[in-house]
Order: C-alpha cells, then sequence, then structure tokens
C-alpha cells in the first residue's frame, strides 16, 4: 500500500502502481474505510479536500505528545534564531522539554501532562542529592561540651 501522506495532488491523480492500478483508485478505496460516505473522483477541488483530510487524519494519529500549547505561542520558534517553529501539530515531547527550559516556559503551554512515576522518581533523587549537597556546603557549628557537675566541698572531703 502506497503512503498517501507524502504524495502530491498531482501524482496521486496522474500516476500509477507497478502493477498498473491507478494510485487515485487505491487512495479512494482507503479514504473511504477511514470516512464512509460518497466521494466525487471528478472533482479536482474536492480530491485535494479529501487529501488533505486524509494527511490531517495520519498526522493527528502520529502525534501522540501530551503537550498542548496556547494558541496565541503556535509557530513559536524552538529556540533563539532556530528555523522550526512548533505548533500542537508537531509538538514532540522533546520540543516541549526544550519550551519548558525556557525562563517561564510553563506559561506557554495550557496542557502540561503529569509527571509519570520514573519522572517523579528522577525527581526525587535529584532533591536528595542537592540536599546532600547542601549538608555538605553547611559549616558544622561545635556542640558546647556538657558541663559537669561542679564538686562542692562537702563531696571532695568525704
Amino acid at each position: 500500500m502506497p503512503d498517501f501522506t507524502t504524495m502530491d495532488i498531482a501524482t496521486l491523480t496522474r500516476s500509477i502502481t507497478g502493477g498498473g492500478e491507478r494510485y487515485l483508485t487505491l487512495f479512494l478505496r482507503e479514504y473511504t474505510t477511514l470516512f464512509p460516505g460518497t466521494v466525487n473522483p471528478a472533482c479536482p477541488k474536492c480530491l485535494a479536500q479529501y487529501l488533505t483530510r486524509y494527511k490531517q487524519h495520519y498526522n493527528a494519529m502520529a502525534n501522540t505528545s501530551h503537550y498542548r500549547l496556547h494558541a496565541k505561542y503556535e509557530n513559536i520558534p524552538l529556540e533563539f534564531g532556530s528555523p522550526i517553529l512548533v505548533n500542537n501539530a508537531n509538538m514532540t515531547d522533546e520540543y516541549a522539554q526544550k519550551l519548558l527550559s525556557r525562563p517561564g516556559g510553563e506559561r506557554l503551554f495550557a496542557q502540561i501532562p503529569p509527571p509519570t512515576v520514573f519522572e517523579q522518581a528522577k525527581m526525587v533523587k535529584a532533591a536528595v542529592k542537592k540536599s546532600a549537597q547542601v549538608r555538605k556546603k553547611r559549616p558544622r557549628i561545635p556542640l558546647k561540651p556538657e558541663l559537669k557537675p561542679q564538686e562542692t566541698s562537702e563531696t571532695s572531703q568525704s
């Protein structure tokens, strides 16, 4: 089965497979299994809409990230001077981590998934390690020696 998400409309309408079957026939067969209903193969505008809908469907399925940007931050550069523009359609966990590492990065997101058990354990380990380092840096204050009761003259004479 050919990958229709990478094809343009001209390839889809004019090309044939090695077996002699038209890509358009294969595409419409697959399209109607995903989106039941009637299709019009003679309408070029309709075919372009079908292909766009098909591609959007598969791109949405491919995006498994649980991070969502606020609408006003769609197409934000990944880093300063980066040509990569991040939006909800191409959001990955790696992109989200880079955006979160910015100062105030949490405000960019409308949805941030809760940390997993693995991430929580990692955060606890880091906190324990940091507290151990803080304890090592803290200056030690010597404890006062315990005061022994003074011998009284009565106890020393007996």
